[in-house]
């Protein structure tokens, strides 16, 4: 039996490790997941928060540190974008602008991994999405 492997859009993992705008269902979930080590994260989700934190869209006093200490406290899986992704979220038809969106679904496609959003243009790619 496989079992289902997880990538979160960046707003899911914040939400997820702050634990608001989400459900409890959502949380309890993703807490089970990430036990069994099965919830991965991209690289340029922490660019994206960074840029985010700059833009003081968001507040995180130190997103090294914040990273550092999501990483080693949750079983997360961290993957960086291959070149073959980065080249194929070019090639994806230009529904979502997104550059950082664009790339997750390419990294979901290519790792068979199910994108955890809430984003409303995603579902209009291939890709297999889950929000709960």
């Amino acid at each position: 039996m496989t079992k289902n492997l997880y990538l979160f859009d960046t707003h899911a993992l914040i939400f997820w490790h702050n634990k608001k705008n989400v459900s409890e269902d959502f949380v309890k979930f993703f807490d089970q997941e990430a036990e069994k080590g099965t919830i991965y994260v991209s690289s340029i989700s922490f660019w994206e928060i960074a840029l985010l934190v700059k833009k003081g869209r968001i507040e995180i006093p130190d997103v090294h540190l914040w990273k550092n200490e999501i990483l080693q406290n949750s079983n997360l899986q961290e993957i960086n974008p291959t070149t073959s992704e980065m080249i194929d979220s070019t090639i994806l038809p230009d529904i979502h602008k997104d550059p950082f969106d664009r790339l997750l679904i390419s990294q979901s496609n290519q790792n068979k991994l199910t994108l955890v959003t809430k984003d409303k243009i995603i579902p209009k790619y291939d890709v297999k999405i889950l929000w709960l």
